[in-house]
């Protein structure tokens, strides 16, 4: 077990190493039209129909995505399954299958990845998620402590900064990830839940409806959506639920005509990053939500 769980936590180190030194990449590599290409590498950025992947053969290449492209994990020496296109998420080591367009830009056919780059490319997002969080209410503790008591605060701040230490790594992926994409937030919903429920209110379908209809006009853009649980009740369930409520936002606006390639990485966040006190129903029932943000690239907005 212990051997486990230091193989996975060096995995995640070198991930992490890795897109550090992938940020200092060249421009894009020129492959000749109609060339065949099969190839390895990290994907760097995301969008809804394209993702940036630093290649072992060609350096950075733009990979397009349409209906006709398949994500697969292998099953066996001769199957694979198919998975969602929503797997497909910066950090994750990818194998490439199709044919370079007029632009030099590889149409892809499959792409392949296995479960354990998947686990690893997942647990740094939740990580820095969860790094985010603390980080946000240590500030929050400093400066009301600051008001009572300056040694106290000036305490607080120093156990603040030794905790942001420690998760130094974790906090710089989350720049990294951050900084790998250049989109503006367009639009923010947000959709409360009831207690142990993930069924979206009707007000709430009003909402996502009218997003659904903004979205036809954009290009280069990406839903980007997050679900939460309040800490009442078991914790396993509590996780559950804040992902039953991400996958539910993901199936209605699938229904509207929202393709899937555009929503990524749907996050179940648990009961992290409460925007109420939970001790509260009312508070409960706020922190009982999913956030929705509609991203559009900055580069091709401003054309």
């Amino acid at each position: 077990m212990h051997r486990r769980v230091k193989s996975f936590v060096v995995s995640v180190i070198a991930g992490i190493a890795m897109l550090s030194c992938l940020l200092t990449s060249p421009g894009f590599a020129q492959i000749t039209s109609g060339q065949k290409v099969e190839t390895k590498g990290l994907i760097l950025t995301r969008d809804g129909d394209s993702l940036t992947m630093d290649s072992k053969e060609y350096g950075k290449i733009l990979v397009l995505i349409n209906e006709n492209t398949k994500a697969q994990v292998p099953k066996g020496i001769f199957r694979h399954s198919d998975q969602e296109m929503t797997s497909l998420i910066p950090g994750l080591q990818i194998e490439v299958k199709g044919v370079a367009d007029d632009k030099g830009q590889v149409v892809a056919d499959t792409i392949r990845f296995n479960k354990e780059s998947l686990r690893v490319a997942q647990q740094v997002q939740a990580a820095t998620e969860a790094t985010r969080a603390q980080v946000d209410a240590n500030k929050q503790g400093v400066a009301a402590n600051a008001q009572q008591n300056v040694e106290q605060s000036q305490a607080i701040t120093a156990n603040a900064a030794k905790i942001g230490a420690n998760a130094a790594d974790i906090k710089a992926a989350e720049d990294r990830f951050d900084n790998l994409t250049e989109f503006d937030v367009k639009k923010e919903v947000t959709i409360n839940f009831a207690t142990g429920k993930s069924t979206i209110p009707e007000e709430s379908k009003k909402e996502l409806t009218d997003l659904a209809k903004q979205c036809q006009s954009l290009k280069g853009y990406l839903i980007q959506i997050k679900g939460f649980a309040s800490s009442s009740g078991d914790p396993a369930r509590n996780q559950e639920l804040s992902d039953d409520r991400a996958d539910a936002v993901v199936t209605f606006l699938h229904q509207q005509g929202i393709d899937i390639r555009h929503i990524v990485a749907p996050a179940a966040m648990g009961t992290t990053s409460p925007v109420a006190a939970n001790d509260t129903e009312e508070g409960r029932l706020k922190n009982q939500r999913v956030e929705v943000k509609l991203l559009v690239n900055r580069g091709l907005a401003a054309k």
